[in-house]
């Protein structure tokens, strides 16, 4: 069977973010979120189809705890901290599953669209379904990111 599709992931401890993108037709064909034995359910699914694996790795930034802000209680900022660690976790999880099932896989740096909306993701890939923050990031992974201009705000 050719392989012909990329899967884009953005970790979550509840729910992680899945996309999946047909490379022939450039669309995307799937837009979800998962929980983390459903995800290798699905990685199991489309397997000897996937090109390869995009996986959201905030590890790789310098600094990858941002949790100290204006008026935030000490506790608030170690909450944060402790998920933020937690998803990172889930992502090195699923690194392993990839490598335990021979699957290509990338760690990417997150790409700054976690203020995109799901008008705007619309907009810019024609998914028509719903989407939450976690999937839509996803699907930015294995999108073609670089070829748009989204301001801060996640505008065109």
């Amino acid at each position: 069977m050719q392989k012909i599709f990329y899967i884009g992931i953005d970790p979550d401890t509840n729910k992680s973010g899945f996309a999946v993108y047909n490379a022939d037709s450039k669309r995307l064909t799937l837009v979800k979120s998962l929980k983390f034995p459903e995800l290798i359910n699905e990685l199991e699914r489309w397997e000897y189809r996937i090109i390869k694996v995009r996986i959201e790795a905030g590890w790789l930034n310098a600094k990858s705890n941002f949790h100290s802000s204006a008026g935030q209680t000490k506790a608030a900022g170690e909450r944060i901290a402790k998920n933020v660690g937690r998803n990172q976790e889930v992502g090195k999880k699923i690194a392993e599953m990839c490598d335990y099932m021979g699957i290509e896989y990338e760690l990417v740096k997150p790409i700054g669209t976690k203020n995109i909306d799901s008008k705007t993701f619309a907009k810019i890939t024609g998914w028509v379904g719903s989407t939450n923050q976690d999937s839509r990031d996803a699907a930015m992974l294995v999108w073609n990111y670089n070829d748009l201009k989204i301001n801060r705000h996640g505008q065109i």
